[in-house]
């Protein structure tokens, strides 16, 4: 009895273990099944996170959003959602952020609503504008249809005058047609002899005027010299006829080594340094260069150097080895005069340097040398009756004839240079006939002792 029953625990004990055993194998089978599942559900939350977290599958917009997609997946539903918003905005579906802006001109940081605001404020401010406008053009085509009307009553009380006006000369028009001819020939005669009349009167006129102003000027110089001439006789009485001519100073003694003179006035007779004479055999070879046209000079040209009370040296600036300077050569300057300020008139252009260019900077140059010798320089253009030269520079050339088809500048120029030229041979007409000696250049030149600087 002890035996069986001990068996029979050892027989339970044994399926106990073995239960125990399959047990624990079902378990950690189970264990690790449940493990895998727990990780691919991990795994499939975090996957589902990505799209869509658990709170936002809670929201009720959510809830909405997936009744609508009505058997699509919610993703699909939101993409094509977003794809109709972009073609409706943009008309391209694939459009992003940045191309919405751009085609709606929709700036970072705005909205469109504001963007859409903004331009319906400038619509209604246009709309505004152009029924401001709008309404001004009704004023002014109402403003225009009274005037239309006005017009066009006016234009038919013209036609009505007109008409009225046309039957009353119907009857003369035949006659004037006739006359018409004939005052047409006769106006154009009549022009004809107008012209040339005018034409007669105007050659004759400047003629007239011509010989008018050489008499006013020719009576000017010698009333002028009339009322004068007492007043020059003491200083003049010792003066030969043409200034020019006069002998100015002697030579004293002469150095032929050293080329030295020494003349017989100093600063006693206004004498200065620099001063230029021309040396001459005697007073008549003076009076011979004086009378020619410069071509005949002195034996010599000399410069004064050095200035005493009554006696100056010189130095010889030209010369002709076969006529040198001897004592009693007798010197000439047709500026200077120990006695007496000669007057001077320069008018014109000079070519001083022989460079064949004429110009008022070298006439300045003939005036400075006037002044500086003791001359007196006479302005403007007119000759007075107490003027002593005249310096006349070259003579200005006659205008070519002006094409008939001249500028306003071409005539300007015609007339200046014409005007330029009747000038100087006035001038020198005046002089000749008022017995003023003139001087040019190359006279002047020789005259002075002077040598081309």
């Amino acid at each position: 009895m002890a035996s069986r029953s001990s068996t029979g625990v050892i027989v339970a004990l044994v399926v106990f273990v073995v239960l125990s055993v399959a047990l624990l194998a079902v378990s950690i089978i189970l264990y690790a099944d449940k493990s895998t599942a727990e990780q691919q559900a991990s795994e499939a939350k975090a996957e589902l996170d990505k799209f869509i977290t658990s709170e936002e599958r809670g929201r009720s917009e959510t809830q909405a959003m997936i009744g609508e997609a009505a058997g699509t997946s919610l993703f699909d539903h939101m993409t094509k959602k977003s794809q109709d918003v972009n073609e409706f905005v943009a008309g391209d579906r694939a459009a992003n952020l940045a191309g919405l802006r751009s085609t709606l001109n929709v700036e970072e940081g705005q909205t469109v609503r504001e963007t859409m605001r903004k331009l319906a404020q400038d619509r209604d401010a246009r709309k505004q504008e152009a029924d401001s406008l709008k309404t001004k053009a009704n004023d002014l085509q109402k403003s225009l249809d009274a005037l239309e009307e006005r017009l066009a009553a006016s234009e038919k009380a013209r036609e009505e005058a007109v008409a009225k006006v046309t039957a009353s000369i119907a009857s003369y028009e035949q006659a004037a047609e006739g006359y018409r001819g004939e005052f047409d020939g006769a106006k154009a005669a009549l022009d004809q002899a107008r012209a040339d009349l005018q034409a007669q009167f105007t050659s004759e006129s400047e003629a007239l005027q011509t010989e008018i102003d050489t008499l006013r000027n020719e009576r000017v110089v010698l009333d002028g010299r009339i009322a004068a001439l007492q007043k020059k006789v003491e200083a003049t009485s010792t003066k030969a006829g043409n200034p020019a001519a006069l002998v100015d100073s002697r030579v004293v003694d002469f150095d032929p080594k050293t080329g030295t003179i020494f003349i017989d006035i100093g600063s006693n007779k206004r004498v200065v340094p620099g001063m230029t004479f021309e040396v001459f055999d005697d007073a008549a070879g003076i009076a011979a260069a004086a009378n020619s046209d410069g071509a005949i000079r002195g034996k010599a040209s000399v410069q004064v150097i050095k200035v005493g009370d009554t006696t100056s040296t010189c130095r010889v600036i030209r010369g002709t080895g076969s006529r040198p300077i001897v004592k009693d050569d007798v010197l000439a300057n047709a500026v200077f005069n120990p006695d007496y300020k000669f007057k001077f008139l320069v008018h014109g252009k000079f070519d001083v340097n022989s460079d064949g260019k004429s110009t008022t900077n070298e006439a300045d140059f003939i005036k400075s040398r006037i002044l500086e010798w003791g001359g007196e320089v006479v302005e403007g253009d007119a000759l007075s009756g107490d003027l002593d030269f005249l310096v006349l520079g070259v003579q200005p050339p006659f205008p070519a004839p002006l094409p008939s088809d001249a500028t306003e500048a071409q005539t300007l120029a015609f007339t200046e240079q014409r005007a330029a030229r009747e000038l100087y041979d006035s001038l020198f007409r005046t002089a000749a006939d008022a017995e003023i000696p003139v001087l040019n250049w190359s006279r002047f030149e020789t005259l002075t002792g002077t040598v081309n600087r």
